[in-house]
């Protein structure tokens, strides 16, 4: 080959050198989605976590509120389920400040 064939041939780019422009950039979107599906993975899971924890959070509260209830209905079962169901009553309905017809409460006062 004569050095003018040769120049012409040096002064093209390659074909390796025209791929490698496209490829680059190829691969920097390929990071920038791939960062970006990270940071939405992440964020996904700490809000999942944070709902979780609310969430058990609730439950926790509502066990607890179902055991005072289940406490105070055995109260008031092994309380009516004595024979002194009268006497429940009668001061049960005092405490609410009920009282029979034309009976008058009194009530001390502590004097200071």
């Amino acid at each position: 080959m004569s050095a003018k064939a040769q120049d012409v041939k040096s002064n093209r780019p390659s074909p390796r050198a025209r791929q490698k422009q496209p490829h680059k950039a190829g691969r920097f979107i390929q990071l920038v989605f791939f960062s970006t599906l990270l940071v939405y993975a992440a964020s996904v899971i700490i809000n999942t976590q944070a709902e979780i924890a609310e969430q058990k959070a609730t439950i926790e509260k509502l066990e607890a509120e179902i055991v005072e209830a289940q406490q105070e209905n055995d109260e008031y079962t092994r309380l009516l389920s004595d024979n002194d169901e009268y006497e429940y009553m009668l001061s049960a309905a005092i405490e609410r400040g009920y009282a029979y017809p034309r009976e008058t409460r009194y009530y001390a006062k502590s004097v200071e």
